[in-house]
């Protein structure tokens, strides 16, 4: 083929690698939101503030079902936006301030009120937490494959974009325990510590989501547009329903709803089997929060290189498949009486490096499977001439953050299940308690993960069907 047969999208100049960074900063945002949300909130609301498991749970499911059917709307909305800030940077430049407050407000709740009430100004403040970060994230995310429409090069871009999120949320965490919550300054119990961490978190949330639309701001007048069959708000269910005729994005969705309700189990189990049942410290807990960065640095270098070695669809099965191995051992060992108990001093540096070998090839196996979503919108716009990145990262959250609610809240129902104590301090718990959760815990999230892998089995995009999407729709 010769230059002039070739797509212009196939011919652009690769990005510059300051423009690579400056679209993946603001997940810095998202992933701060994320990781506290996920490990944090659960501890706080329930352990320091006194709200029941339970309860905690139920507002936070709630929060990400609202998400994620709003999410859709914002994808589509910016799809079709036209204004001189073009389809993306309204919706980024409206979310800078309102994200920051929001998130400090959750972690500030009112003193002396009654679970009632702490249980509705918590899921105000998550579903606003969400809302704000959703109205960035979206069609920040949607930028992507037009900036990067070649096969291997949009998975080097979102291995910027993982990166900032990942190291942004494992960060935060670090200053958490190392700072906030360390045991100089009264420990996980202490509330002033969580609020101060939301106030820092939040000026941070704000910083990285202005930086990164800024910094984004030249490619309005690069950006593509296309003329919608089905306008108005009504045809949004419409477009989402077209879009689930697509058989590789059902794939991926699907696979994302049962990814979503094993992270959701992690995420509000996580960090009590590492206070309780590994009986880690703050100190301690660091290093593992450190693993990730390391992790997140080697993940980002490693994916593009393996993606484009092995291909996406072999690189990300294999991957995934690897993480779920590792991230099992430890626990596993434990609980079949292998594993010393927890004065060994090797312990902290066994559950470091697991977590530095799963994090990685998870992280690898993110960033090439949403390369993969990416390769999913020229495939839908070549099968009914419509382009709709918006709709299509907003699409796949619907299953995903319905389905991690709803994790998130079994995993409330089972610490309530398991009579798990109130204002519990490391050692004090029953073994027979954590025995119990651990049991449930690991098969469960191991079947989930399974089933997520299998579904992606069926995905079929590769590198020359990608190609011949980029010709169709050229």
């Amino acid at each position: 083929m010769t230059e002039s047969e070739t797509p212009h999208s196939e011919r652009q100049k690769p990005l510059a690698r300051s423009t690579k960074a400056l679209f993946g900063i603001g997940t810095v945002a998202n992933g701060i939101v994320n990781q506290s949300l996920t490990s944090l909130i659960m501890i706080y609301y329930n352990q320091v503030i006194g709200l029941p498991p339970a309860t905690v749970g139920l507002a936070l499911m709630i929060s990400l079902i609202a998400d994620a059917f709003w999410d859709p709307a914002i994808g589509v909305w910016s799809d079709r936006t036209r204004s001189p800030l073009g389809r993306r940077h309204p919706f980024m430049y409206a979310a800078i301030l309102p994200s920051g407050i929001a998130f400090f407000l959750v972690w500030s709740p009112p003193v002396g009120m009654g679970h009632d009430f702490l249980f509705f100004y918590l899921l105000i403040t998550l579903m606003l937490v969400r809302l704000f970060v959703s109205l960035y994230e979206i069609p920040s995310t949607s930028l992507a494959p037009e900036m990067a429409p070649d096969y291997d090069e949009r998975t080097n871009l979102f291995s910027y974009r993982y990166f900032f999120g990942v190291s942004g949320g494992i960060l935060m965490s670090i200053l958490a325990f190392q700072i906030f919550l360390s045991e100089a300054n009264g420990g996980i119990m202490n509330p002033s510590g969580f609020s101060a961490y939301g106030l820092v978190a939040g000026i941070i949330i704000t910083a990285s989501i202005g930086l990164s639309t800024i910094g984004t701001h030249s490619r309005i007048p690069r950006e593509l547009t296309y003329e919608q069959s089905t306008p108005g708000i009504l045809s949004i269910p419409q477009d989402v329903f077209q879009s689930l005729k697509n058989p590789n994005f059902l794939a991926i969705m699907v696979s994302a709803m049962f990814s979503g309700m094993a992270a959701g189990l992690s995420g509000g189990l996580g960090m009590y089997f590492n206070i309780y049942f590994w009986e880690l410290k703050a100190e301690q807990i660091s290093i593992l929060i450190l693993a990730g960065v390391a992790s997140a640095i080697l993940g980002v270098f490693l994916a593009p290189f393996v993606s484009q070695r092995w291909g996406k669809k072999r690189a990300m099965l294999t991957l995934f498949s690897l993480s779920v191995f590792v991230s099992t051992v430890p626990m596993t060992l434990r609980l079949v009486g292998i594993l010393p108990g927890n004065d060994w001093p090797l312990l902290i540096y066994v559950l470091a490096f697991d977590s530095f070998a799963a994090g990685t090839l998870s992280l690898m196996g993110m960033i090439i499977v949403t390369s993969m979503l990416s390769d999913v919108v020229e495939d839908n716009a070549a099968r009914t001439g419509k382009r709709s990145e918006g709709l299509f990262f907003a699409a796949n959250s619907i299953l995903q953050k319905s389905v991690t609610g709803v994790g998130t809240f079994v995993s409330g129902l089972l610490l309530q299940w398991v009579s798990f104590p109130e204002a519990a301090t490391p050692g004090s718990v029953d073994d027979g308690i954590l025995r119990l959760m651990a049991s449930v815990y690991l098969p469960t999230t191991v079947v989930l993960c399974i089933l997520s892998i299998a579904c992606l089995l069926f995905f079929k995009i590769n590198k020359d069907q990608h190609q011949q999407n980029l010709r169709a729709i050229s």
